[in-house]
């Protein structure tokens, strides 16, 4: 939803936080010295109210807590810390620019009602800065346009600059939009500190790979060139503490990475457009980076490790968890695909270092879709390695998406139907449940008909993987695909309602604590 902003608001938030009262605080020609203030802005996600998701979260989250008996309950609706921002804070102290901050971690918002600008307001105006970095996704997208508005209402001076794997595919169209200054495409280790280096003469940012950008006469500029990808070993050391210690109080756990890149082109997925090469960081960064990170947020905390396949390589796999296991007090969580944990001696190493946690894109339990959407993953020995996980105490959960082009209705349900069953045989620990959404920068966005997809709207505050879908297919409707998914909500809610096959009781206290609308950032 749009929103309005007055000066009297201004004002009035001025005087409030005892500033003066000028919507011009930064009114110097920005400079090229790095004496550059810079400040990350999270976006909010909009979230919208799904019956049978409050129970379906609730019995998600037993199963869970019972297998992370030392995690407690986050008293904020975050997952965790938005990485990319410690990632590039890191970046921007190693290039010399040391007055870096962040804006509140402000996680969620009604979708029908739009950002909170007063609050926001606020923010911006007890961290006036020369820049301001976002990196929003699809559905935030609006969000971060309307918080860079509000930056430009207060200070008209100031420059904000968008990246990530929305603003890469849609670079053109971003960059155009009146309150965005320049956007930085695929990744931004060294594109970003070029940028800084160059603001000041746009002639000379046009030289800069990577960026997207209006010139003086309103003409969009893009440099086709982009720079290569830094050497993971050579990246330098995240910012741990861009945001305060008590952050770590709200936090589900603690994002980490061994791995960048995914060599897998599923159709729906939009990592390919920043890095299908995949790298590792060397192993006694990644234990410095959790040391520093749990030092810093909380020594409670479990690790989350974000890269696409966990498992890709067997050797690394097994050199990293030895490394894990030998600290002794690190517990954590991987994602991967389900034909990589096909090696006994990963199984092994992942169970004596103590995972609590495997979570596998299974997506469909259609091995016609699995031909045509995850390059041909086979699903005929799925109840075989899933037992096998479960043998070596490996929690498992799946990802399963609702609404792939090239099924029926009646496929989808039986697609829910049998991870139902995979719940019920205490194959599959938990599971998450989403609707599919053709993202730009996937395969499928790029080509819709290749894929059977009519995209009916442009308008991304409605490419929400928990609202009516944006397309029709042959085979179904909207109407009819989101028929399926509320009735997979309270199905999969259900089969998940059970006591867990793995994992100890939960106390009442922590009971009383589950079940919040979560929100990944």
């Amino acid at each position: 939803m749009s929103f309005s902003i007055t000066n009297s608001l201004i004002r009035a938030a001025h005087q409030h936080l005892n500033v003066r009262t000028t919507t011009s605080v930064l009114i110097r020609k920005v400079h090229t010295s790095k004496d550059l203030k810079i400040c990350f802005v999270h976006t909010p996600m909009s979230s919208v109210v799904v019956p049978k998701r409050e129970s379906f979260w609730y019995n998600f989250d037993k199963r869970y807590y019972a297998v992370h008996p030392n995690l407690k309950p986050a008293d904020a609706g975050i997952w965790e810390l938005p990485h990319w921002m410690t990632w590039l804070g890191g970046v921007l102290q190693a290039s010399g620019y040391t007055n870096v901050k962040a804006l509140s971690l402000y996680t969620a918002v009604d979708l029908t009602k739009g950002i909170d600008a007063e609050f926001i307001t606020k923010d911006i105006l007890s961290n006036p800065a020369d820049v301001y970095l976002y990196s929003p996704m699809t559905p935030n997208l609006h969000n971060a346009y309307d918080i860079a508005s509000l930056v430009k209402k207060i200070y008209p001076n100031s420059k904000n600059i968008f990246g990530g794997v929305v603003s890469s595919p849609l670079h053109q169209q971003v960059a155009q939009h009146p309150s965005v200054d320049f956007v930085v495409r695929d990744r931004g280790e060294f594109a970003l500190p070029a940028l800084l280096e160059s603001m000041n003469d746009k002639k000379e940012v046009a030289k800069v790979k990577n960026v997207s950008f209006k010139n003086d006469s309103g003409e969009l500029i893009i440099n086709p060139e982009l720079f290569p990808y830094m050497e993971l070993a050579e990246l330098p050391f995240p910012m741990v503490d861009l945001f305060p210690k008590e952050v770590g109080d709200k936090l589900r756990y603690i994002r980490q990475n061994y791995a960048l890149g995914c060599p897998f082109k599923c159709s729906f997925c939009t990592i390919q457009t920043i890095g299908r090469k995949t790298g590792y960081f060397p192993i006694e960064r990644v234990i410095a980076e959790i040391k520093a990170y749990r030092a810093h947020y909380g020594a409670q905390h479990n690790i989350y490790f974000g890269d696409e396949t966990f498992t890709l390589d067997p050797q690394r796999t097994i050199d990293i968890c030895n490394a894990l296991k030998a600290e002794g007090n690190i517990t954590y969580d991987i994602q991967t695909r389900l034909m990589s944990l096909n090696n006994r001696n990963v199984l092994a190493a992942l169970r004596d270092s103590n995972c609590k946690w495997v979570e596998v894109g299974i997506e469909t339990l259609s091995q016609n879709s699995q031909m045509v959407h995850k390059q041909g993953t086979n699903l005929t020995k799925i109840k075989d390695m899933l037992r096998r996980m479960r043998d070596h105490n490996l929690p498992v959960c799946s990802f399963i998406v609702n609404g792939l082009p090239d099924q029926t209705p009646d496929e989808m349900r039986q697609s829910i139907d049998g991870v139902a069953k995979l719940l019920q045989e205490e194959l599959l620990h938990a599971t998450y449940f989403f609707g599919l959404v053709p993202y730009p920068g996937s395969l499928m966005y790029q080509d819709p008909t290749k894929y059977g997809l009519n995209i009916k709207t442009h308008d991304y505050r409605l490419y929400n993987e928990d609202t009516e879908p944006v397309y029709d297919t042959k085979l179904a409707t909207s109407k009819e695909i989101y028929k399926v998914f509320l009735e997979g909500i309270d199905t999969l809610g259900e089969a998940m309602g059970n006591k867990p096959y793995l994992g100890g009781e939960l106390s009442p206290s922590v009971l009383g604590a589950l079940g919040k609308s979560l929100t990944h950032v």
